[in-house]
Formats: C-alpha cells, sequence, structure tokens
C-alpha cells in the first residue's frame, strides 16, 4: 500500500507540476499585453524620460550603433529589452531646424544641405530633416533615400518605422533613447521583426 501511496503522490506531484509549469508559460506570453493595458500619455512618458536624462540637442551629435529596442510605460521603468546589432544613425554637426518654414526653405535643395541631414543605415541610407519642439519632442521628415529592396521581414523596417514615428528623444550617458507611439498597424508590424510592442529605440554613441 506504501508503495502504490507513493507512486500515487509522484503522478499528483508531477500533474501539479506540469500545470504550475504552463501557467508560468501563459504568464510569460501574456506579460507583454499586460504591461501594455494602460500606459501613459505620450506627452507624460516624453516628459518623464526627460526628467531622467539629458534633452540638450547639442549632445545628439556624433555617430550612434543602434543596440536596442525596448518598451516602457512610463518613461521610467523599461522592460521587453531586445538587442540589436544593425544599423547606424549619423548626426552631423548641427542639424537642426527650429520650425516648419525653415524645411520648407531647403526641401528643394536639400543635398547642399548635408549640416540639415540624418543619416541611418542599414542596407540603405536615408537623410532626414528632423524638427526640434518642445522640450525633448521632435519630429523627422524623410528627405531622400536609397532602395534596395529587402525582403520583409527585416530588422530595417523596424528601424526606419522607429526613426519616421519619433516623438522623443533623451540622452543617459552615452545612450540616445528615441522614444515613438507603440505601431498597432498589423500591415506594417508583418515587414517588421521585433517592433511589436516596443516604443523606444536605443542607440549608443561610437
Amino acid at each position: 500500500m506504501d508503495k502504490i501511496h507513493f507512486v500515487g503522490m509522484r503522478k499528483v506531484a508531477v500533474l501539479a507540476l506540469f500545470v504550475v509549469c504552463t501557467l508560468f508559460w501563459e504568464s510569460c506570453e501574456n506579460r507583454n499585453d499586460a504591461d501594455l493595458l494602460e500606459p501613459l500619455s505620450y506627452e507624460l512618458i516624453s516628459f518623464n524620460l526627460s526628467e531622467n536624462g539629458k534633452i540638450d540637442p547639442e549632445l545628439l551629435i556624433g555617430e550612434w550603433d543602434c543596440v536596442k529596442f525596448a518598451y516602457t510605460a512610463d518613461g521610467k521603468e523599461f522592460s521587453d529589452v531586445v538587442a540589436i546589432s544593425e544599423g547606424w544613425l549619423k548626426i552631423p554637426n548641427m542639424p537642426f531646424i527650429e520650425n516648419i518654414d525653415d524645411i520648407e526653405n531647403i526641401v528643394d535643395d536639400w543635398e547642399k544641405d548635408l549640416n540639415y541631414r540624418w543619416h541611418f543605415s542599414c542596407r540603405n541610407w536615408q537623410g532626414y530633416f528632423c524638427l526640434l519642439l518642445d522640450r525633448n519632442l521632435i519630429k523627422m521628415f524623410l528627405r531622400g533615400s536609397t532602395y534596395l529592396f529587402v525582403q520583409p521581414p527585416h530588422l530595417e523596417y523596424d528601424l526606419t518605422i522607429a526613426l519616421e514615428s519619433a516623438y522623443s528623444f533623451v540622452i543617459k550617458g552615452n545612450e540616445l533613447m528615441i522614444y515613438f507611439p507603440k505601431i498597432e498597424d498589423k500591415e506594417l508590424l508583418s515587414y517588421c521583426t521585433v517592433i511589436k510592442n516596443k516604443n523606444l529605440l536605443i542607440l549608443k554613441k561610437r
């Protein structure tokens, strides 16, 4: 009887362990959705980011390697960090435009204004004009690029979408964080690899 009782107890223990593992796995799979239920507004997230770093535009100048995607619901805590190792951003001396009129004035002759050009490169490069708004808010305008077709899904699409959706920035040490609203468009996401449920592109200064 003791042996039969022992075998029965072992079966119960194995079953209980299986249930616990299953629940843990499901909780991990659903963690992203739970984290994203009630994020703060774009403005509050951007403000909180700015309070934990520097927002001096002069510090943006230099070359930056794309190193991570992550998610923040409040601009303070970061989760779902995914390391990447492709793509870089070159910000030349004084690439900053203060109002939309300045952009309109140089659009027709942008190749002569490379000091207003952000250079992003994965397989292709893309040039941007960057409009600096209140505090650390930014808006980027694509002005010229190469286009070698890259079969999706590919990281290049993640990086392009992140830059074109940029909302604000902050610099913490040698890292540049570009915040963008979480991408909801399923068609766009089908071209991407890791950007789903992410809203931070993190770059490291060379």
